[in-house]
């Protein structure tokens, strides 16, 4: 039988209702089961004849696997603004403070600017090297690695190292010299920054390109990323157990496996000695970036990322934001 005009009316207005129910349910705590069986009986009590109930029955339970929109907005997702202070004014083009547990971006300025990520770089060198070689594999410094413009540890060339050790050289002291000896010993220098694209398409790093290994600025800004980029590689990075150690090492001296060379290096990022709950990540400076910083931070509840480039004092924009987010943001366990 046809069902009527004013009976489908009715079924549709029973599954409006069940959702202004819904709705009640998330400020009243009563528990849907309890609508469910109101609103079935008022639409069995609707829909006498069998022909409506096959409508009415669809409406109930499309309506009861529906949650509104409105209802999962309401719900808390900590850390939440707590203060009233405004955001510290810094020097850097680009930043953004970012709590690791929730994802959740607590402050930014300008997350999708592509500017040069200078030697934070290396971090996305460090990813690739480490699916390229096992920690104990020796890596042979070509001669040229020896000449380039870049922070050094002063390796001689066609020395061995292993190939943890160059990783620690290049993410504590910032040495150019391992990371491109880590680019070139197994597969060609372009293939290696291919390898690092790949990876950084793998992440979700939509708005980024690496055209070496170092950090170099590149011809006319073609080597670049974002904050939100740079976000994403220090996730991948700190969920790497050898980057993640490597990161938060004072200091580390690398020894040569073919002679009695060594050389002594100290991390770059002060705040290892300056803050308390400092994890890293990574300092970087060239004449096109200006000053960049990946910096993590954590305490027994709360974990945050925080990043700056384009700046012209790194750490002191990196200190007053995180003294602000601190300040200013609450976590469930305050």
């Amino acid at each position: 039988m046809t069902t009527s005009i004013t009976r489908r009316f009715l079924a549709h207005a029973i599954r409006s209702v069940t959702y202004v129910l819904w709705a009640a349910d998330w400020g009243t705590g009563l528990r849907p089961v309890v609508y469910f069986l109101v609103v079935a009986y008022v639409s069995f009590f609707i829909g006498i004849r069998n022909a409506d109930l096959g409508d009415v029955a669809n409406g109930i339970l499309v309506s009861l696997r529906y949650t509104p929109p409105d209802i999962i907005s309401f719900e808390k997702i900590y850390p939440l603004k707590s203060g009233i202070q405004q955001p510290p004014a810094v020097s850097a083009i680009a930043t953004g403070v970012f709590d690791r547990r929730s994802g959740k971006v607590l402050f930014s300025q300008l997350p999708e600017e592509k500017l040069a990520p200078a030697s934070t770089t290396k971090l996305m060198t460090a990813l690739v090297a480490l699916k390229l070689y096992s920690p104990e594999e020796k890596v042979i410094v070509p001669y040229f690695c020896t000449n380039i413009d870049s922070t050094k540890a002063w390796l001689p060339a066609d020395e061995e190292f292993r190939a943890k050790d160059l990783i620690y050289t290049m993410l504590v002291g910032s040495a150019g010299d391992a990371a491109c000896a880590l680019a070139t010993s197994k597969v060609s220098y372009s293939e290696f920054v291919d390898k690092m694209n790949l990876e950084a398409k793998r992440l979700g790093m939509k708005n980024t390109n690496f055209v070496n290994p170092i950090g170099l600025d590149g011809f006319k800004g073609v080597h670049y990323s974002t904050v939100s980029d740079l976000y994403l590689l220090a996730l991948a990075s700190l969920s790497n157990e050898t980057i993640q150690d490597a990161v938060k090492t004072k200091e580390f001296t690398v020894k040569s496996l073919s002679s009695d060379f060594t050389y002594k290096l100290t991390n770059t990022n002060k705040f290892l000695w300056e803050i308390s709950g400092t994890t890293g990540i990574k300092t970087g400076t060239t004449v096109g970036a200006g000053e960049v910083l990946i910096y993590g931070w954590k305490d027994e509840d709360r974990e945050l990322v925080l990043i700056v480039m384009g700046s012209r004092d790194r750490f002191s924009d990196t200190r007053n934001l995180l003294s602000w987010t601190l300040a200013n943001f609450a976590w469930k366990t305050d």
